[in-house]
């Protein structure tokens, strides 16, 4: 069942894969981007974890090294584990404490992703809204 496209999680999708988009690595100073992520739940930002995680499991990690990348890196790692999407899970108590830290990592991996659509499915994709 897709998501609902005015639920919080596809909210989410849309302003990182828009943010990322448009603004590359510049993204990470966005307080619009973090706010949404901070008011975000700590479910929904699992999720997305999660989903960008098993795409980019593959991948190489290009950004500049942090705390985030490392946490990206902790991620893909352990995704590289598990067949498909249904099975990795991000478990809500492996979440690091800090938000920017969180999101950051959702956007290393969202920049590594082959098929960012796939990664971060977004039901009604607005023509700016591209890979």
């Amino acid at each position: 069942m897709p998501d609902n496209p005015d639920s919080p999680v596809q909210s989410l999708r849309r302003q990182l894969r828009e943010h990322l988009h448009r603004h590359g690595r510049r993204s990470l100073g966005s307080p619009f981007l973090h706010a949404s992520w901070n008011l975000t739940g700590p479910g929904p930002r699992a999720d997305c974890l999660r989903r960008v995680a098993w795409h980019a499991r593959h991948q190489k990690l290009t950004w500049p090294a942090s705390l985030g990348t490392r946490y990206a890196a902790d991620l893909q790692q352990a995704a590289r584990l598990h067949s498909d999407l249904a099975t990795f899970v991000v478990p809500l108590d492996s979440l690091p404490e800090d938000c920017g830290r969180q999101m950051e990592a959702a956007l290393v991996l969202l920049a590594a992703c082959p098929d960012r659509r796939a990664a971060l499915p977004v039901e009604i994709a607005e023509p700016h809204d591209t890979p």
